[in-house]
């Protein structure tokens, strides 16, 4: 077994049997403290590189252990490493934990070769040689492709996707106005780059404009808007590095608007300021959502409380908004203060409800812009 056929026999690693048994026999020969090490090295690995990894590690304890051990450190051998050393980076692996085992996996090659032969310093330097030449040619296929893939400019929903997820993004500017646009119960189909980067999916995407200052944002969410006249648009600047954080704030306030029962249109986190503060604090939220739950699920309660607010407290113009008799609307709005032990007829009570019902309707949109951003 060589480096060479890692590729093709990692395809039939399975993730459900036995490593030390058919993954690769020569790691059953290891110590037990260093068969674990083996397999916690995998473990930690992302699961699609596990197979190379196994086999790697399988393959370098063959080669500390064999007889030829020359054979391994040639131009060819090498040079597979480091292929190997590439996919792993590409995948996704973690390098350290690797090199270090490999090291632990040398040193005890080379105590087990001494304990055989004593006296042989030929062999033992040819263990040696193998184990830096493992450790060698694996970093620099890693690094190699790190190399390659930072010289290579991301462009278009690859370029947004990376800034979104907080991930190294080559050709990135240095600030970004994040603009969030949910559309409703409609597609985003064509969303307008408006001379940036976007990513969609389904009825929510973002749009991220380059070097474009703090104060253009209202201008590039109100051409976002004109592209789809129905769809609720929230911008916010941020450099680079803070894109996704400045990407969930400019999602949260497009949430909190569409909870709050405001119209489609471009809106600003002044306007949600008390709703995202509960919404951006887990405990103070699960609060409120435990107040509000009854309210959501009695009939006609959430309706009720919802045209109230709008209509700022008067009656009448819930009542007609609803068309039904003032007693009636007079009825829900007692129950929901029996319920949550907040009078909407007072102030107090109808803006503490009311932060409650926003925070609680926000969830829904709140998640799909986390699930586009890769937060979730």
């Amino acid at each position: 077994m060589t480096i060479t056929s890692i590729r093709a026999e990692a395809a039939f690693a399975s993730e459900g049997t036995s490593w030390a048994r058919t993954a690769f026999p020569a790691v059953a020969g290891l110590p037990a403290e260093l068969r674990a090490e083996v397999a916690a090295a995998i473990e930690e690995q992302p699961r699609e590189a596990r197979a190379v990894v196994r086999r790697l590690l399988g393959v370098t304890v063959a080669a500390l252990t064999s007889g030829d051990h020359r054979a391994w450190t040639s131009a060819r051998e090498v040079e597979e490493t480091a292929r190997v050393g590439s996919a792993l980076a590409a995948a996704g692996a973690l390098l350290e934990p690797l090199l270090v085992l490999i090291g632990r996996l040398t040193a005890w090659a080379v105590e087990r070769t001494a304990g055989a032969r004593p006296g042989s310093s030929g062999v033992l330097k040819d263990v040696v040689r193998v184990g830096h030449a493992v450790t060698r040619s694996l970093a620099g296929g890693f690094h190699r492709h790190a190399r390659s893939r930072a010289a290579t400019p991301l462009a278009g929903e690859q370029l947004a996707a990376a800034l979104l997820a907080g991930q190294h993004a080559p050709g990135a500017s240095a600030s970004y106005q994040v603009l969030a646009v949910w559309g409703g119960y409609g597609g985003l189909d064509r969303l307008p780059t408006l001379g940036g980067v976007a990513v969609a999916r389904g009825n929510v995407g973002f749009v991220l404009v380059p070097e474009a200052g703090p104060g253009r944002g209202p201008e590039l969410a109100a051409k976002l808007r004109a592209a789809f006249p129905g769809a609720w648009v929230a911008p916010h600047w941020a450099r680079t590095a803070e894109v996704p954080a400045a990407a969930a704030t400019a999602g949260d306030v497009v949430a909190l608007a569409t909870g709050s029962g405001a119209p489609a249109g471009v809106h600003r986190l002044e306007d949600f300021a008390v709703e995202y503060a509960v919404l951006r604090h887990p405990s103070i939220e699960a609060e409120m959502r435990r107040l509000i739950e009854p309210v959501l699920g009695g009939p006609g309660l959430a309706e009720t409380l919802r045209a109230f607010v709008r209509a700022d407290g008067n009656r009448t113009r819930a009542a007609a908004e609803l068309i039904v008799h003032r007693s009636t609307l007079d009825y829900r709005l007692k129950r929901i203060a029996q319920l949550t032990g907040y009078d909407p007829v007072k102030p107090a009570g109808m803006q503490v409800l009311a932060i409650a019902m926003t925070a609680a309707q926000a969830t829904a949109v709140r998640a799909q812009f986390a699930a586009v951003a890769g937060t979730r």
